[in-house]
């Protein structure tokens, strides 16, 4: 499997640096809606399904540790082909 950086790829939501409670959170991601597989990554964990909703994809994420994450993005598309995004830094941190 080929990984390359796609141009439809992004994770919209945390930004850069932001800081998000503890809790619950949505991930959003920007991905071609017809591809095979959208997926992500947090700390270097497995990769876990996300859901298609709205033009977008979202993960739910549930239970973060308090302090600084990283989070990537990875699309396979129906060819097999993979692409993953820049990783995205962020912290969790009471407000």
């Amino acid at each position: 499997m080929i990984q390359t950086e796609l141009k439809e790829l992004s994770i919209d939501f945390p930004h850069p640096g932001e800081t998000i409670a503890p809790g619950s959170y949505s991930f959003r991601i920007a991905a071609p809606l017809d591809a095979k597989e959208v997926s992500l990554s947090i700390d270097d964990e497995a990769w876990h399904a996300c859901r298609q909703s709205e033009g977008r994809w979202w993960f739910d994420w549930s239970g973060a540790a308090v302090g600084d994450h990283v989070a990537v993005c990875r699309v396979i598309e129906c060819d097999g082909s993979a692409h993953l995004t820049q990783p995205r830094l962020f912290r969790v941190q009471p407000r």
